[in-house]
C-alpha cells in the first residue's frame, strides 16, 4: 500500500482529504515540525507528499525541499489558497529550487477528481474502488 504524507493545517480538509485517499495509508500532519517526524518514523518510506503551501509558522514548499534533500524524487502535490502569481518571494523561489519535475501545484479548493487524477499522475493507478469515487 503507498504511504502518502498529508501535510495541512485546516481540519476539515484533512478530514476530507483522508476520506478520498482512504485506499492509501494517509499519514496526517498539521505542522511541519509533524511532517518532519512521520517522515523520519517513515524510514522515508512514503510515496507522496501532498503539502499546503501556506502554513502559520512554515511553508509546505520549505517542508517539500527538506524531504527531497532525503528523497530527491520524492512526487508533491502543492495546495494553496492562492494563485502561483500571490505567492510570497520565498515560496516562489522555493518552488523554483524543487523544479517541475514530479510537483503538481493545485490551488484551493480542492476538487475530489482533481486530487486523484493528480495522485494518479504522480504515483500510478489507484485501486478500483478510489477511481468510482
Amino acid at each position: 500500500m503507498t504511504s502518502i504524507l498529508v501535510l495541512e493545517d485546516e481540519y476539515f480538509l484533512m478530514k476530507f482529504m483522508r476520506q478520498i485517499l482512504k485506499h492509501h495509508t494517509v499519514l496526517g500532519a498539521s505542522s511541519a515540525e509533524e511532517a518532519l517526524r512521520h517522515f523520519k518514523r517513515s524510514n522515508r518510506g512514503v510515496n507522496l507528499l501532498i503539502a499546503n503551501v501556506n502554513l502559520p509558522t512554515s511553508s509546505g514548499v520549505q517542508v517539500a525541499l527538506l524531504l527531497r534533500s532525503a528523497v530527491p524524487e520524492l512526487p508533491t502535490i502543492l495546495t494553496s489558497d492562492y494563485p502561483l502569481s500571490s505567492w510570497n518571494e520565498q515560496d516562489a523561489a522555493d518552488l523554483k529550487r524543487l523544479g517541475s519535475n514530479s510537483v503538481i501545484v493545485i490551488q484551493k479548493p480542492v476538487e475530489t477528481q482533481r486530487l486523484l487524477n493528480c495522485v494518479r499522475e504522480l504515483i500510478g493507478a489507484l485501486p478500483e474502488v478510489a477511481r468510482t469515487a
